[in-house]
C-alpha cells in the first residue's frame, strides 16, 4: 500500500494498483528463478509503483543494467525492464552473447511502450532467438503524491522542440486516456500552446476511438487544463524559493527521494545497520526501493513525500518561513521532552509513554529537515546566490532588458559557470520576449571568446528551443507583467496572501493563468490577454453522445448527488514539457484557499528546475 497517495474525490493510489498489478501479471507468465535487470532510467519509477517486497516475497533480484554482466547459473529468466531506447539494445546483446547457456531466456519489458525500432535492432544481431516475452509495461503517468503525477520524461522539451520527436507527446495522450478509464470522462477541456494542442487532439482521437470512454458517465474531474511549457519560459529558469524547491535546485530530488551525504545526519550511523540509512517509518510505509537497494552506505537517502506530516507542512513554504516554523517545532519537542515526570500522576506518564514512539518520530523527522535546512541556508547565504537572485528580478521588471546586462559581463569575464550565465542570458530574452539583434550577437561573441567555439553548438539548441530569439514586436512578458500582476512588489514571504512567495516577488505566469481559470467566465476573460502568447488557445468539451448523464465515477467513491453539489470542483492540470516544484506549490497554495473552492491534480511530462531544464535542452 502507499497510503500517501490516497485522496477523496481523485485517488491516486487506484493507479499506483493498476501499474503494479500490470507488474505482477508480467512477471507471473514467466516460470521459474527471475532477475529483474534495470534500465538507470527506470530504477526509480518502478519504486515508485512496486514496494522492495513485492520482489522479495518471490525471490526475484533486483540488479542495475551494466554494459557488461555477469548472471549466476541458477537464474533461468533474466527479465531486462527499459526505456524504448536503441543505445540500450546493445547492452542487452552482450549479455545475451555472454550469458546463454541451456534452459535461460531473457525477457523485455518495455516502458511505456514496445519499440519496433529495438526489436529490429535485436533481430540485426541475431539474437531474437533468446528472447521469450517482448511486452510492454503502459506506465504512462507514474504517481508522485496524492495529487501529482509525472510521465518521468526529463528530455520531453528538448526531444519535442529540438529533435521533432513527438512521441511523448502521444505519450501523454494515451496516459490522459487511461487516467479517463480510472476517474471517469472529462467535460471541459482549455488550454494554450502548440504542443498542448497536438497532445489534446491525440487524447481526444483515442478517447473517440474508444466509444464507451466518450460516452461514459461525467467522472471525479470537472476539467482539464493543458499548457505548454513554451509559453512561459521565464519560470523555469527563475530561482525557486520554497523549501521543496530549494532542495530540487541544490541537490536534486528524484522520484521523490533525496540522497546527501551521511556525514551530515549524525543520527545516520545508529541507525545504518536497521535502515540503511533510511528513514524507515517513511521508507516502509512509501515502497522507497531501487537507490537504498542498488546503493551505497556512505549516503543517506530520505523519502520525501506527503506521506511525512512535518515535511508535508513544510515543502510549499517560502524558505524564509521554513526556518521560524522547524525552530518553532524544536521548541515544541523540547517542551514534551523535558516535562518534571516526578510531579505527574501514573495516568499522565501512561499518556506520555502511549505517545513517545510518535514523539521520536517526529523528533528524527525534525532533526533530519533541520540538517537539510541548515545545508540550504549556507547555499543561500552566500553573496552569488543573492547578486543572481537581484539580476533575476530586474529582468523579471523589465530594467534595462534592452541592452547587455552588465552583471552579466562581469560573469563572462571572470569566466564563472557556463550554464549559470546562459541560464541569465535566456531569462533576460524571455522578459523581454526576444533581444535585439546586436545584443544576442554581443553575447555569442563574448561566450565564444572567452569559453569557446563550442558553446555556440549549446548557444543553438537554445535557439531552436525558444530560448534565445531575436525581439519581435510583441512584448508579451512586459504585457501580462501588469495585467496579470506578475510581479508583486510587496509580496509577503510568511503567511503570504499570494502566489509570488514562491519566488518571494513573481508569480509563475502559468499558475496565474490557472488562478484566473477558476473566476466565472475566467477562460473567455483570458483568451483576449493571452494571444500575444506562443500557439493556439483552444478549449472543448467531451459531451456525452448517447444520454443525459449518469452517476459521477472514480477515484474509489461514488458520491451522492446532493453531496456533489457543494463538492470543491477537481481540475486536472497537465504541464506538457516540465513544470517546477514552485509552480505546483503556487496551485496547492490556490487549493487552500476555500474561496477558490478548487482540488488541483496535477500532471507533468516531469518535474524540472532551472538546471535541469537547460542543461536537458543544451544536451549536456
Amino acid at each position: 500500500m502507499f497510503p500517501h497517495l490516497k485522496s477523496q474525490r481523485v485517488n491516486l493510489q487506484l493507479l499506483q494498483e493498476v501499474a503494479s498489478r500490470q507488474l505482477v501479471q508480467q512477471l507471473e507468465c514467466i516460470e521459474g528463478s527471475k532477475a529483474i535487470v534495470l534500465d538507470e532510467a527506470m530504477i526509480g519509477p518502478l519504486g515508485l509503483v512496486a514496494k522492495p517486497k513485492l520482489f522479495a516475497d518471490r525471490g526475484i533480484k533486483l540488479l542495475p543494467l551494466m554494459p557488461e554482466m555477469r548472471f549466476p547459473k541458477e537464474l533461468n529468466n533474466i527479465i531486462y525492464i527499459v526505456r524504448p531506447q536503441v543505445s540500450l539494445m546493445d547492452q542487452l546483446v552482450t549479455h545475451v552473447k555472454g550469458n546463454s547457456q541451456h534452459g535461460r531466456q531473457f525477457h523485455i519489458l518495455f516502458v511505456p511502450r514496445r519499440s519496433c525500432l529495438c526489436i529490429k535492432q535485436l533481430e540485426d544481431k541475431d539474437v531474437m532467438g533468446a528472447f521469450g516475452r517482448l511486452e510492454e509495461l503502459p506506465w504512462n503517468f507514474l504517481p508522485l503524491d496524492s495529487d501529482v503525477v509525472s510521465m518521468e520524461m526529463l528530455h520531453s522539451y528538448r526531444d519535442v522542440s529540438i529533435d521533432g520527436d513527438t512521441t511523448s507527446l502521444y505519450q501523454a495522450a494515451i496516459g490522459l486516456v487511461q487516467l479517463q478509464r480510472l476517474y471517469g470522462r472529462i467535460p471541459k477541456i482549455y488550454g494554450k500552446g502548440r504542443q498542448a494542442q497536438l497532445v489534446w487532439d491525440h487524447a481526444k482521437q483515442l478517447a473517440i476511438d474508444e466509444k464507451s470512454l466518450y460516452n461514459g458517465d461525467k467522472g471525479s474531474i470537472d476539467q482539464l487544463i493543458l499548457l505548454d511549457r513554451g509559453i512561459d519560459l521565464l519560470t523555469p529558469l527563475a530561482t525557486q524559493l520554497t523549501y521543496e524547491g530549494l532542495i530540487d535546485e541544490f541537490y536534486g530530488i528524484r522520484h521523490n527521494q533525496l540522497t546527501l551525504p551521511a556525514e551530515h545526519f549524525p543520527s545516520y550511523y545508529a541507525n545504518a545497520d536497521g535502515a540503511s540509512g533510511t528513514t524507515s517509518s517513511t521508507a516502509s510505509s512509501t515502497g522507497e526501493l531501487p537507490e537504498r537497494l542498488l546503493g551505497d552506505t556512505e549516503r543517506k537517502t530520505i523519502v520525501l513525500n506527503s506521506g511525512e506530516q512535518l515535511y508535508a507542512e513544510l515543502r510549499n513554504k517560502n524558505f524564509n518561513e521554513v526556518r521560524m516554523l522547524l525552530a518553532r517545532k524544536v521548541r515544541e519537542i523540547q517542551v514534551q521532552m523535558n516535562v518534571n515526570r516526578q510531579e505527574q500522576t501514573v495516568q499522565e506518564i501512561k499518556i506520555f509513554v502511549d505517545r513517545l514512539p510518535q514523539l521520536m518520530k517526529q523528533k528524527k523527522a525534525t532533526s533530519e529537515h533541520t540538517a537539510i535546512a541548515g545545508l540550504i541556508d549556507e547555499k543561500v547565504n552566500m553573496y552569488s546566490f543573492h547578486d543572481d537572485l537581484a539580476a533575476e528580478q530586474e529582468f523579471m521588471i523589465c530594467a534595462d532588458i534592452d541592452r547587455p546586462s552588465a552583471y552579466i559581463e562581469d560573469l563572462i569575464a571572470r569566466r564563472t559557470e557556463l550554464r549559470n550565465v546562459l541560464r541569465l542570458i535566456c531569462l533576460q530574452c524571455a522578459a523581454a520576449s526576444g533581444l535585439k539583434e546586436r545584443v544576442l550577437n554581443y553575447y555569442k561573441r563574448e561566450l565564444a571568446h572567452v569559453y569557446g567555439l563550442e558553446v555556440l553548438l549549446k548557444v543553438s539548441n537554445l535557439e531552436k528551443a525558444g530560448l534565445l530569439h531575436t525581439q519581435t514586436e510583441s512584448r508579451a512578458y512586459a504585457v501580462l507583467r501588469k495585467t496579470l500582476h506578475l510581479t508583486v512588489d510587496d509580496s509577503v514571504e510568511v503567511e503570504p496572501r499570494d502566489i509570488s512567495y514562491v519566488h518571494s516577488f513573481y508569480a509563475p505566469l502559468t499558475a496565474r493563468l490557472v488562478e484566473h481559470s477558476l473566476k466565472p467566465l475566467g477562460w473567455q476573460t483570458l483568451k483576449s490577454q493571452i494571444n500575444n502568447l506562443p500557439g493556439p488557445t483552444f478549449e472543448d468539451f467531451q459531451v456525452q453522445l448517447i444520454g443525459i448523464g449518469g452517476r459521477p465515477h472514480g477515484g474509489g467513491a461514488t458520491p451522492s448527488e446532493s453531496s456533489l453539489l457543494h463538492a470543491r470542483r477537481v481540475v486536472l492540470v497537465l504541464f506538457v514539457g516540465g513544470c517546477t516544484f514552485a509552480e505546483i506549490a503556487a496551485l496547492r497554495f490556490l487549493a487552500a484557499q476555500e474561496d477558490n473552492n478548487v482540488q488541483f491534480v496535477i500532471a507533468t511530462t516531469k518535474i524540472i528546475n532551472k538546471h535541469t531544464f537547460l542543461e536537458s535542452v543544451m544536451g549536456s
